[in-house]
């Protein structure tokens, strides 16, 4: 059917024109190429209340675009010129905008799309339309010889190239790709890609389960999910590992990269779907969508505007008015590296983010983090620094391999500092690795929730097997055939390892990382780099949490059913020290982004056994959870109490 095109325009211009260029897919016109500037057709555009215009003299112009250029996957971009009252020549958009034509595309849907994990060995699967619904697309028209130049060509490595996005119906024309990674850019076959929008045309982001990021973004990194060739064990794991560890530091109060997955569709040629080659056409699989280092973005409310830093590429935001990011940073880094005292560390770092940041790099697995790699900093504007996590793609490892800690761990010397980094990390494994079941508020509830994206209710495929049929044998990818390989041997500098699934599907590896996280080991024999992924995160964890000294754990009542007053068995000591306080929290669980490792509501009492909690602390329908732990007089802290549940119907 024909579309309607309307322009507002200034009183007294004439000759309007709507100048129109339909791009068709495999023919994708770059803003550089010399026939962006050619290959335009002119249409009249009216204001006499005819054919389409709603009324005459209004100063609306309008046309209607004929529906013969309406076609599957075709890009129409347009401008409007006209001449105003004095003879001059208008042009909307501007000629020197950063995007000088507006577009839209005409998309039918998804084709379905058939593949099989091993052609010509292994019966094809079909993932019809409706199944291919399930996730969001995020497009990219662009030039075939771009597209792999910039993935598979080292000579390009992180050159631009020039393309179009299209995201949730919008059209962001002439934005700029590249690949990104440093070791693995090029190698991996399914490889990282960066995408850069143009100024001023920022994309207004959803996660997977149609939340928006907090603000628009104006970069994207794209990551592939499990396709490092350093970690071909988790081949199949679709991103699920790098989703939950960003997950889990933000729900812990670490300034973290919003992370979320997408359907990468790279049009490229005339053809959505090739009847004769299943790794031809639109459909890359998925990829996990990653929002840049800047401070609105790094928190599910926006953080105070801050710099952020990244520890291999520099300066990612600088905070409006400052001038001197350059020196704040060097300062804060060469502090870092010359062994300063306790009251350094506590005026320069911000302990209690950074607690969090190490408890979790040991839960989860984070054995590439190191001093010069794969992570950030954000500087709050009280001048204390908070670590960022950056490239979790090599987790849930059971063996040591890159140092697995940044400069910060430095601040663990100081044998006060070390205690209450023991504090947190016994929260953590409290609070997050000690349910595994999928509604429990904690790391099995937050796996069963983010892994629901991928596997949709109501289809007997998946879109982890959708991303093995893609890429399982792809030519291009390395090593070949990794996917979903059970039981797998892994291989890292601190030794060799078999990582072995319950089922060698999506399930086994969701399995996997709620095991990794909590203690299932049968025999108790935890110890760092001991190879053995059965709880290896939460007994690694452990090992740094230990504290024979500490308080024990009460156990909390409540008096009366009904009322919000708790009670917390008498204070005892192992060390015969005398209490300090008496902490109180209450989180909430058991439903979709309800997770008892989020604060929701603390309070120490001082004196006492008895917490009176406000009413409207449970004013939302759903369970809530109720603890209390003791601290002591030398800041030690025990383990939080069971919870006390609170069900508010």
């Amino acid at each position: 059917m024909p579309v309607l095109v309307t322009a507002k325009l200034p009183a007294d211009v004439t000759k309007v024109t709507l100048k129109l260029q339909a791009v068709a897919p495999g023919k994708y016109v770059r803003k550089a190429d010399a026939e962006y500037e050619k290959d335009w057709t002119d249409l009249p555009m009216r204001d006499d209340g005819k054919e389409g215009d709603e009324k005459a003299g209004d100063g609306v112009f309008s046309v209607r675009v004929p529906a013969t250029y309406q076609k599957h996957r075709w890009l129409l971009r347009y401008r409007v010129t006209a001449t105003d009252g004095a003879g001059k020549a208008l042009r909307f958009p501007a000629a020197d905008d950063t995007c000088p034509n507006f577009a839209w595309w005409c998309n039918a849907g998804p084709a379905t799309w058939t593949g099989s994990r091993e052609p010509g060995k292994v019966l094809p699967l079909a993932f019809s339309a409706a199944f291919l619904n399930t996730l969001q697309p995020l497009h990219l028209l662009a030039r075939a010889d771009d597209v792999a130049k910039s993935q598979w060509d080292g000579n390009f490595h992180k050159q631009k190239q020039q393309g179009t996005v299209v995201y949730r119906g919008i059209v962001y024309d002439h934005i700029q790709y590249s690949n990104r990674g440093q070791g693995s850019a090029h190698i991996a076959g399914k490889n990282k890609w960066a995408l850069k929008f143009a100024r001023g045309h920022d994309v207004p982001m959803v996660d997977h389960d149609g939340v928006p990021f907090p603000v628009s973004c104006d970069s994207l990194d794209l990551n592939p999910g499990g396709s490092t060739p350093y970690l071909p064990v988790h081949r199949g794991i679709t991103g699920l590992d790098e989703v939950l560890c960003m997950r889990s530091y933000r729900l812990a109060g670490v300034p973290s990269p919003q992370a979320t997955w997408v359907q990468w569709r790279v049009v490229t040629g005339a053809d959505e779907v090739a009847a004769k080659d299943q790794y031809a056409g639109d459909l890359w699989g998925v990829y996990i969508a990653l929002g840049e280092m800047n401070p609105k973005l790094l928190a599910d409310r926006p953080l105070a505007d801050g710099l952020t830093v990244s520890i291999q590429s520099g300066i990612k935001h600088t905070p409006k008015g400052m001038t001197d990011a350059q020196k704040e940073w060097d300062k804060f880094l060469n502090g870092m590296r010359s062994n300063p005292k306790e009251d350094w560390w506590r005026q320069n770092l911000d302990l209690p983010t950074y607690f969090s940041f190490h408890a979790l790099n040991r839960l989860l697995g984070n054995v590439d983090l190191r001093p010069d790699g794969n992570h950030g900093y954000y500087r709050r504007p009280d001048g204390r620094w908070a670590p960022i996590p950056w490239d979790m793609d090599m987790t849930f490892v059971p063996r040591h391999h890159q140092p697995g800690y940044i400069d910060a761990a430095n601040c663990l010397q100081h044998p006060a500092i070390a205690l209450e980094y023991r504090n947190r990390a016994r929260e953590v494994l409290d609070l997050f690795a000690a349910d595994g079941t999928d509604r429990g508020g904690q790391v099995g509830q937050l796996v069963s929730d983010l892994g629901s994206a991928l596997t949709p209710k109501g289809f007997r495929v998946d879109w982890p097997r959708l991303d093995e049929a893609r890429w399982n044998h792809h030519p291009r990818i390395n090593p070949k055939g990794a996917y979903f390989v059970n039981p797998a041997t892994g291989d890292h500098f601190g030794g060799a390892w078999k990582r072995t699934l319950a089922t060698a599907d999506f399930a086994g590896f969701r399995k996997y990382l709620i095991e990794f996280c909590t203690d299932v080991r049968p025999v108790k024999n935890y110890a760092p780099n001991d190879g053995d992924q059965r709880g290896y995160g939460w007994g690694y964890l452990a090992h740094e949490a230990k504290d024979d000294k500490i308080p024990a754990k009460p156990a909390v009542t409540r008096p009366k059913a009904n009322g919000y007053t708790f009670e917390a068995a008498a204070f005892t000591s192992p060390a015969g020290a005398k209490s300090a306080a008496l902490e109180w929290r209450v989180g909430r669980v058991g439903q979709k982004g309800w997770y008892e490792l989020a604060n929701h509501w603390r309070k120490d009492v001082a004196e006492g056994r008895s917490v009176e909690i406000p009413r409207e602390v449970f004013a939302e329908k759903g369970e809530y959870r109720v603890r209390a732990r003791w601290r002591d007089a030398t800041g030690r802290c025990g383990n939080w109490s069971a919870p006390v549940a609170v069900s508010v119907k």
